[in-house]
């Protein structure tokens, strides 16, 4: 005969199914988002240099800098929600096949300084003062945006003072 489980666990199944959903929702945002912002980006370069208009080209090397805001605040708001995964999963007794764990090796690129061993090892005090945050400002994804900012803006200049484009 199945021993019913208590409603603890129960309970606790339904706040790590929540804040998975929230976590995948976070980051579904973070890709629409940018899906937008290079949709738009594409249609004001294509519209500036057809018109030849230097302005534009300005205003389109701006667009990274507006992903790069948005991928730090989904940042800011899943940090938490994967040491919440975490805890709830221990809770649980989740160690294999940790869907929390994957996630911290998957986005939290920074933390395999920090981690020794692997992530299903630790005991809950440690999950708890695991310093999660997202990747830095130096990690490659900023890097491109840094980079894709600067060459908008090269290109602005050259289009300005070599190919003499009309600045609005």
């Amino acid at each position: 005969m199945a021993v019913p489980e208590g409603p603890d666990n129960e309970s606790l199944r339904l706040e790590l199914q929540e804040a998975l959903a929230t976590y995948r929702h976070w980051v579904t945002q973070l890709t629409q988002v940018t899906g937008f912002a290079i949709a738009a980006d594409v249609v004001l370069i294509s519209y500036a240099f057809s018109q030849r208009l230097a302005g534009i080209l300005l205003l389109a090397s701006g667009v990274p800098i507006l992903i790069l805001v948005m991928y730090m605040v989904v940042g800011s708001i899943a940090c938490p929600l994967v040491g919440l995964v975490l805890r709830i999963e221990r809770r649980l007794l989740i160690r294999e096949d940790s869907l929390g764990a994957t996630y911290v090796h998957t986005y939290f690129r920074s933390m395999a300084s920090v981690l020794s061993g692997r992530i299903e090892d630790l005991d809950d005090e440690e999950v708890r003062h695991l310093p999660l945050k997202w990747d830095s400002l130096r990690s490659p994804i900023p890097l491109i945006l840094y980079v894709s900012t600067l060459g908008g803006i090269v290109i602005f200049v050259l289009c300005l003072t070599v190919f003499h484009y009309r600045f609005i």
